[in-house]
Order: C-alpha cells, then structure tokens, then sequence
C-alpha cells in the first residue's frame, strides 16, 4: 500500500473542505453533462510546490483538466512531488491531460511522470467530439529532454495524420508548454507575449521548413475548411500576458494562458516590464450537443472566492 507524505493528505483535504468554491450541483453531474474544463499553466510556486490558490479548486467540478506545463519549479527532482500533483489534479484520468514544460523535465525521472499518467508525452485522445493532440515541445529545446529525431517526427506525423483523418470531432485541441507558433501570423508578437517564444522549434532535425508554421499550419487551415475548429493552446505566459488570443485570417484560434505565482508584486523585477495585472487561468464551455467550445479568461483570485 502506498503511503503518502502528510502534505498530500492534506491536500486531499483541502479538495474536500473547500468544496464549497464550486457549485455542488455541478460537483455531482456526471461527468458527461459537467460544462467546463479548466486550463492551467505556469503554476510552480516553490520547488515542489504549485500556487497555493489552486490547490483550493475542486476539480471535479470540471469535466476536464488540461495542464499547460511547469506544474512545479522543479517537478521531477523528488517523486514525491508527483504523488502531490497526483492527489489534486489526478493524472490517470482520461480527462486530465499535461503538456510537459521544461520545468516538468529538467531534472530527468521522466518515467515517474509516465508511471503517473499512464501516456506517453505527446498523444491524441477523443472525447464528446473533441481531439486532444498533447504536444511535447521540449525536444531540442531543454536541459533534460534528449534531442530526439524520431520523436521529433513521430509527433509531427501525429498532427499530420490528424489532419487526414479526422472526421466526427467538431474541433482540435492542440496543447504544448511553448509558444512555438508565433510565426504563423505577422500579427502575433510574440516575444511581447509569451515567457519564451520558441519559433526555431523543429518537427524534423536539421529542416528549418519543418516549424510549425510551414509544417504543421497548412493541416490545420485544411481542417478548418472541412468544419473542424482548431483551438491551439499554449501554457507558457503569465510573466508578460496574462491571458492571450489570436485567430488567424484562416480561421485557426491561439491562445496563452499561465500564472506569475513568484512575482513578488511590491518588489517586481526591474531588469524586465512583467505583467503586474490579476493572474487568470483559462476556462473553456462545451456545449456537446450543439457541437459549440467558447472560452474566456479568467480572474484567479475571484475564481477561488
């Protein structure tokens, strides 16, 4: 039997307790019938240690949970850690899904997040007319992640074949940690936005035409002429943006989403502009019946009133 730390078992207290944040009723709808999803990234306050507000939050009372990446500071340096982010958001379940940030994986122990979730870091999953496509865009790009030209391709692949063969979903939910789209359209600024603007990711090793907007983009604009609504979402802002969203010329919507759970507010760094507005975290509506997904970013603080 797996004993866990007394932090943990708070936390399942606390998921308990403060129930009250959210409505009972919908606490207790199936989880078919439940509205919402929540969106979540940039969480880490310490080391091992999400933003104390969202461990508040019950999440049950959401049909899903999508995780955008950099749960903790240091997500992979203790298991323990894993077991703590287990007891709130758990992993296992087919409506949790996480787009892994270089915080979630620089320490290596990649299998503890494996072991946790039963997935590998980038997969699809359907579900009441939604695709989920989880994209891991640490290949390459961060300390702990081997540079991997298979993976590279394999998830590229996986998009693409999205894109071929996707038929009943009324829309494509693309999350990663990066920004690695801000090229798509010369209206995004990215480096404004995003606490990293990864434009040089690469879908193939050593082929500057395999980034996103050259390789990835054009499937997704064929998918929206055929009805799918694509929904690109990335985890990695809340230091510059509390909250962004783009829709292309072609239809394709962007988003950024993430918290500034460190940012010392009466003492803001001075090397940088931040963000000093209310953190946010992303709420999206399903409407399964009217194949309708709006969304609208959040004030945290109300939120957890």
């Amino acid at each position: 039997m797996t004993t866990f730390p007394k932090s943990i078992l708070l936390c399942f207290g606390l998921l308990t307790i403060l129930a009250c944040n959210n409505d009972r009723e919908i606490i207790d709808l199936p989880i078919e019938k439940k509205p919402q999803y929540i969106f979540l990234g940039h969480t880490y306050h310490k080391e091992n240690r999400i933003d104390p507000r969202l461990e508040t939050i019950d999440y049950r009372a959401y049909k899903g949970v999508w995780l955008g990446g950099d749960l903790c500071a240091e997500t992979t340096r203790e298991r323990e850690t894993i077991d703590y982010l287990d007891a709130i958001f758990d992993l296992e379940s087919e409506d949790t899904h996480w787009a892994m940030g270089n915080h979630d994986i620089r320490n290596g122990n990649h299998e503890w997040i494996k072991e946790a979730t039963g997935r590998d870091f980038f997969y699809t999953a359907t579900k009441d007319g939604l695709t989920i496509a989880v994209i891991d865009n640490n290949v390459g790009h961060a300390i702990g992640r081997d540079d991997t030209c298979e993976e590279r391709e394999r998830q590229g692949n996986m998009i693409k074949t999205l894109a071929d063969t996707l038929q009943s979903s009324s829309h494509l939910i693309i999350l990663m940690h990066w920004v690695i789209w801000g090229q798509v359209d010369e209206g995004i600024p990215c480096k404004e936005l995003a606490n990293n603007c990864i434009n040089g990711f690469q879908f193939l090793c050593g082929s500057g035409a395999s980034r996103f907007p050259f390789y990835i983009y054009d499937q997704l604009v064929e998918l929206e002429k055929r009805g799918i609504e694509v929904v690109v979402v990335s985890g990695d802002g809340g230091i510059f943006t509390k909250g962004y969203q783009h829709t292309t010329p072609e239809g394709v919507d962007f988003l950024i989403s993430g918290l500034f759970s460190t940012l010392d507010r009466n003492n803001p760094p001075t090397t940088v502009e931040v963000n000093l507005n209310p953190d946010s975290v992303l709420i999206f509506n399903h409407n399964v019946e009217e194949r309708q997904l709006s969304w609208e970013f959040v004030n945290l603080d109300e939120l957890v009133q």
